[in-house]
């Protein structure tokens, strides 16, 4: 594996566990160096000087950098890579944590208002439907599922065009956490898709499955043969997995 193969491997996997791709790069160009100023680091990343001073801060609240103050200028260099696992350790314990507290507020609701669809004409009717009861200015959070199989299976029925069309009348914005797999066709959604935005969780892995928080539902899709929805309709179980969406999106990065 070549230098430069290795250090975009490298990069991928620091964004996989939280890092964006800057603090990356940043981090990378900082390990072989000690007491480093931020023109070395600027000419050895190719980042802007501003970008460099916003990884640096970010990275050592991460406690993966530290400086001094040499001349009255900082110097900057690496903690030791170990100090990643705590990164990791603390985004599980933090998702452990609002995992346990839903478990316990929700314990026992699911069994009301549920429902299963079947075959792609249900699947499609539903969206419409969904679409058509969701109050204006509302927001969707979606938790990735198979790559884009969700607007795909819309578009087989020539459906995928009127329900955009229909969203962004209702200004209806969709928020999307998917994986760093995924990070491509992620940015091209976003680019080619108008209220729709996204973030990627570290570790998180893409199936068959993905899923919908509605207003008043939270619905699970499964894209296999045939495509099926689960349809949990209350909306004290939509809050409770607004909650639960709204620390993975906090947790999740850029």
């Amino acid at each position: 594996m070549s230098t430069k193969i290795d250090e975009k491997w490298l990069v991928n996997q620091l964004t996989e566990l939280g890092l964006s791709e800057k603090e990356s790069r940043v981090y990378l160009a900082l390990l072989p160096q000690r007491d480093c100023g931020l023109t070395k680091i600027m000419r050895t990343t190719g980042l802007h000087g501003q970008f460099v001073y916003n990884a640096l801060d970010t990275l050592e609240k991460k406690g993966l950098t530290r400086h001094v103050i040499q001349r009255g200028r900082r110097k900057f260099s690496a903690n030791p890579p170990k100090q990643i696992l705590s990164l990791l350790a603390e985004k599980r314990a933090v998702a452990q944590a609002v995992v346990k507290q839903l478990e316990k507020r929700f314990t026992g609701v699911f069994e009301h208002d549920f429902e299963v669809l079947q075959g792609i004409n249900a699947f499609v009717a539903h969206q419409f439907l969904l679409i058509d009861r969701t109050p204006e200015n509302s927001v969707i959070g979606v938790i990735s599922g198979p790559n884009d199989k969700y607007f795909t299976t819309l578009d087989n029925e020539s459906s995928a065009l009127e329900y955009e069309r229909l969203r962004v009348k209702k200004n209806i914005q969709i928020r999307y956490i998917g994986s760093a797999s995924q990070i491509d066709a992620l940015k091209k959604w976003e680019r080619e898709r108008e209220k729709w935005t996204y973030k990627v969780f570290p570790g998180l892995s893409t199936g068959l499955v993905d899923i919908g928080i509605w207003h008043d539902s939270v619905i699970f899709n499964t894209f296999g043969t045939p495509v099926l929805s689960f349809v949990l309709t209350a909306k004290d179980v939509a809050s409770g997995y607004r909650e639960f969406f709204d620390a993975l999106w906090e947790l999740s990065v850029r």
